[in-house]
């Protein structure tokens, strides 16, 4: 059972305020920093002194009021005293008398007597101030009769607050008219400050880099200001000044490599130029070599077959024979040798012409087969072709391919031991492409030897790669064949289970028009 996760550390509720203040400002851009400077500071300012005006007018009015529930009490004593015979004798006359006096009071709205026994003797103004706030107040009447005080009703007074909000409103225009003067100018202050602080700092610095960006020589800020500023402008300088000799150590990179690569060019002009001269060399050399050295190989091949033949009568001894035999089957691999070599020169100098005419597959194919028979029969080896019915011509050079399929059944008998199999065959694939394959069941080829066999003069180190050993052109030769006919030649091989060699012509060098009509037909051990 896996191990259950670790719960997350709980989030202080401090810390997740803070998130959530923080949040929304990473939101907010400002084009530059002077209206940055003035987002922040306009509500602060502006909140500072409204909030100073809040409390202070807070104050004020709690005073006022404080004043006139005091101005209430006095009153409520005072009256009640003065008003105690009347209320005790219920004289309206003499309530009315003081009421007057008292009701004609801006800040009172309403006096309310009422006897001993809860009945109003006396009602004056209103219980509802308009407008307002009520401030109400109670005291009892009390009569002395004789020694002792005896209740002689209640007096109840009705003040308003209506002056102190008048009078409250006014200040409050007058301060804001203040604050937002003062605002104003706390604001004026602050951009100038800003300016000449900070401001001009970046001015000097942004009109140094849009020169440079223009090409000009990079120069430094002269900068005699506030302390904190000028360390920003001094990084600033420091680094231009770094900047400086990064480009002036780019500079002399660039003028070396440029000089490096002119040189290294002018080297590789003059390789190409001698390797050029001397494939040219080596072309005319082989051109002029090739009638002088097959004028003598063809003389001692044609006088060893006379020899063999005893034409003009017996040798002698038999040795002298066998010995002529040596120098046929010599002299007829130097040939051999020397027109692959002559061949192979012409492909890699780009000089292997064709004849192209519209080659039956079935004649090449066959006379190859024709040629390996004896071999093959003689080392127990099954040689078949597989050309099938209606298979098309191809356009191609009929000495070439006669020379391809030659060297790849050469390869394949040689390779393949006594009772194995060689097959060749002609495929029509499904884009008119013909491809011809010969495979075998050899000693094979390590997959990492593949492209070595590829190499002219390339012969694998093994038991009977040594026994048939060549000169190892005759798959480079095959390749470069096939590549003049713009087609492909693939190796598919492993170790002691055959090799399989694929030669894809492009499918526009198939002439549908003229069909092989050779039945299947097979060479070898076994013939149909």
């Amino acid at each position: 059972m896996p191990p259950s996760p670790e719960p997350d550390p709980p989030v202080r509720p401090a810390e997740r305020a803070r998130a959530a203040w923080r949040r929304p400002w990473r939101r907010v851009h400002f084009r530059s920093a002077k209206r940055a400077f003035l987002a922040i500071t306009i509500p602060l300012i502006l909140g500072i002194v409204g909030l100073f005006l809040v409390l202070f007018e807070v104050d004020t009015y709690q005073s006022a009021v404080a004043a006139l529930e005091a101005k209430r009490d006095r009153i409520l004593q005072s009256q009640s005293v003065m008003i105690a015979r009347a209320a005790w004798e219920r004289d309206d006359v003499q309530i009315t008398l003081h009421a007057a006096s008292v009701i004609a009071d801006p800040d009172i709205v309403g006096l309310f007597v009422y006897d001993r026994d809860g009945v109003p003797i006396g009602q004056f103004g209103s219980d509802q101030p308009e407008p307002g706030t009520g401030i109400l107040g109670e005291q009892p009447i009390r009569y002395a009769v004789g020694a002792k005080l005896e209740p002689a009703g209640r007096l109840v007074l009705v003040m308003t607050d209506a002056r102190v909000w008048d009078v409250l409103r006014d200040r409050i225009i007058a301060l804001l008219v203040f604050a937002l003067l003062l605002a104003g100018a706390i604001v004026l202050a602050a951009q100038l400050a800003f300016d000449l602080v900070i401001g001009k700092a970046l001015a000097r610095m942004l009109a140094v880099i849009d020169g440079t960006r223009q090409g000009a020589v990079r120069e430094t800020v002269d900068w005699h200001g506030p302390e904190d500023i000028g360390e920003v402008v001094e990084a600033f300088n420091r680094l231009q000044h770094r900047q400086a000799a990064y480009e002036v150590a780019l500079d002399e990179s660039r003028v070396n490599l440029e000089r490096r690569v002119e040189e290294r060019t002018a080297e590789l002009r003059a390789a190409r130029d001698a390797a050029e001269a001397a494939s040219r060399s080596k072309t005319a050399f082989l051109a002029n070599m090739s009638h002088e050295l097959r004028t003598p190989l063809n003389a001692i091949i044609g006088f060893a077959e006379v020899m063999i033949k005893q034409r003009y009568g017996p040798l002698g001894d038999e040795r002298y024979r066998h010995y002529a035999e040596i120098v046929l089957e010599s002299g007829t691999h130097l040939l051999d040798l020397i027109n692959d070599l002559l061949d192979l020169s012409k492909a890699e100098a780009g000089h292997l012409t064709l004849s192209e005419n519209a080659v039956s597959l079935a004649t090449p194919i066959l006379r190859a087969c024709d040629m390996m028979r004896a071999q093959a029969e003689q080392n127990d080896i099954e040689l078949t072709a597989d050309i099938p019915t209606g298979t098309p011509a191809v356009r191609a050079d009929a000495r070439m391919m006669m020379q391809l399929l030659a060297n790849l059944l050469s390869n394949a008998v040689k390779f393949t031991p006594a009772g194995g199999q060689v097959s060749v065959r002609a495929i029509l694939g499904a884009d008119n492409a013909i491809t011809i394959e010969v495979a075998d069941s050899g000693i094979g080829i390590p997959v990492d030897q593949l492209g070595a066999v590829m190499q002219p003069f390339t012969q694998l180190d093994t038991t009977l790669h040594r026994r048939h050993r060549g000169t190892g052109l005759g798959l480079p030769m095959c390749r470069a064949i096939v590549e003049a006919h713009s087609g492909r030649l693939t190796l598919d091989s492993r170790p002691g289970e055959g090799t399989r060699v694929r030669v894809t012509l492009p499918p526009e060098r198939t002439v549908l028009s003229i069909q092989e009509r050779t039945p299947r037909r097979a060479v070898g051990r076994t013939v149909d």
